[in-house]
């Protein structure tokens, strides 16, 4: 498990570098309105892709996880993807018919088709749930890697934004392509029958209420925001949220690896096992997220125009806004997604994310005129925050409410030191250039984070230096 989650690490560094050259560079390239429109266009096309995927990545990994032969496996596989093939023909068919009637934006929606596409043939979830991360990683890391050299290449100037997400959504279909292949010689040749989907329809159907009704607070709003104000606050909450997204990949490993081992240690009975994962993964996930938060907040000033350009100045607010959400969705992810689907609690947390997604969307039809993108980014905001209390009550029975306030608060109090640290060094290099501000506030946080936690001898710090990785730091 501990190379999966290398490998699931490295492929999120790779997601996470790439844009930090692409990014800047499509942003002025594009500029805000071009920006806007491809986040507008890609938000109309989220509100058709869920339909093909159905949560069928939480659910598919989990069930490949719990399978015992060579037989079962082919036919969980065949069940499973047979449903989701037959939603994704479906709904491909709707999306073209869509495009063939809509006015705006149509070169680019008609290019969105191959997106669309790739994530019907999305297998990922099968190799994930078999714990072979690295044949996937490695596979679409070097894809990704080629289409950032295109884009540097092709995407030139404000004409270019048909060529930009033609190159994603290229780039997309050919690793999902790779995939398939990686899996047929894996398993061989593959039967599919409505026979073996049947067991799988009813609690895929129940899962996909989640990705739908999280529309109204992940997409629906920003068609609501473009609607009501413009494409160009789009275009500002959009970047705002791609930098939250690029933070959250290192967080988002951990429940990708930690699931299938999880799944399988509750099914055997082995509830020890399975609580001290869960204790692991609190202590994680707040020892990286907490931090993250408060240093996407130190140095949002004078990181966003660096990165996105003056442009995006406006956007600032946004990101300091999603910093919080770093950590709301990382104890989302445990509570949600390692507890409650885990222990076939699925009704409870399907629950949790309609009531947080219907307030969300009433929060921004409220407040979006007045504030734009800052309200919607607040309505996503308060999404995750309903989510997570609504889930902490819903798991309570396997953690201990005293432990996870524990955590919280020590790692929030090290990281708010931090937060000053970093203030502190911004004010001292007032005048400096902005690289060199956010160089010296990013060492001067880290060290000082370190520091506190050498002081305080936490665990899962000391277990790292001692090369001794494991989860019984979940027991303390």
């Amino acid at each position: 498990m501990k190379k999966n989650y290398i490998y699931v690490l490295l492929y999120h560094f790779v997601i996470v570098v790439t844009p930090l050259f692409t990014t800047p560079y499509v942003s002025r390239v594009l500029g805000a309105a071009n920006i806007g429109i491809d986040a507008y266009v890609n938000s109309v096309v989220q509100i058709f892709l869920v339909f093909i995927l159905l949560n069928v990545g939480v659910y598919g990994r989990k069930e490949i996880a719990e399978t015992e032969n060579t037989h079962q496996l082919k036919k969980t596989f065949a069940g499973i993807y047979l449903m989701q093939l037959i939603c994704g023909f479906i709904v491909t068919v709707a999306y073209f018919l869509f495009t063939w009637t809509t006015t705006n934006y149509q070169t680019i929606f008609w290019l969105y088709g191959f997106m669309l596409i790739a994530y019907v043939l999305d297998i990922s979830w099968f190799f994930i749930g078999r714990e072979q991360v690295k044949r996937i990683m490695l596979r679409n890391t070097i894809v990704r890697i080629i289409s950032i050299v295109c884009i540097f290449l092709f995407v030139n100037d404000t004409n270019d934004l048909w060529i930009y997400v033609l190159i994603n959504g290229t780039a997309l279909l050919i690793g999902q392509m790779i995939t398939w292949g990686a899996l047929f010689a894996d398993i061989g040749k593959v039967h599919f029958s409505a026979h073996a989907m049947k067991p799988h329809v009813k609690p895929m159907l129940l899962l996909s209420i989640i990705p739908c009704i999280s529309l109204l607070y992940t997409t629906m709003n920003k068609v609501v925001l473009g609607n009501v104000v413009n494409t160009t606050e789009v275009g500002y909450y959009n970047q705002a949220f791609k930098l939250y997204t690029i933070s959250m990949g290192f967080v988002s490993a951990l429940s990708t690896v930690i699931m299938p081992r999880m799944a399988m240690h509750y099914k055997n009975g082995n509830n020890d096992k399975f609580r001290q994962f869960v204790n692991f993964s609190i202590r994680y996930v707040s020892i990286s997220t907490i931090p993250l938060s408060f240093g996407l907040i130190g140095i949002s000033a004078t990181f966003v125009p660096l990165f996105l350009g003056d442009a995006f100045i406006p956007a600032t607010q946004n990101v300091m806004l999603f910093a919080p959400c770093l950590f709301l969705a990382g104890i989302g992810d445990v509570l949600g997604l390692q507890i409650l689907l885990i222990t076939n609690q699925s009704r409870k947390y399907t629950l949790s994310i309609v009531i947080g997604s219907i307030l969300s969307f009433g929060i921004n039809l409220l407040v979006v005129k007045s504030l734009g993108s800052e309200g919607t980014v607040f309505s996503f905001l308060m999404a995750n925050l309903i989510i997570v209390i609504l889930q902490l009550y819903f798991a309570r029975q396997y953690y201990k409410f005293r432990y996870f306030f524990k955590i919280v608060c020590k790692y929030t109090i090290f990281s708010a030191i931090m937060l000053l640290a970093m203030l502190a060094t911004k004010e001292t290099l007032s005048g400096q250039g902005d690289l060199m501000t956010i160089c010296y506030q990013f060492i001067s946080g880290v060290y000082v984070y370190l520091l506190c936690l050498f002081i305080s001898k936490d665990p899962l710090l000391f277990q790292i230096l001692h090369k001794k990785v494991g989860f019984k730091i979940g027991k303390k």
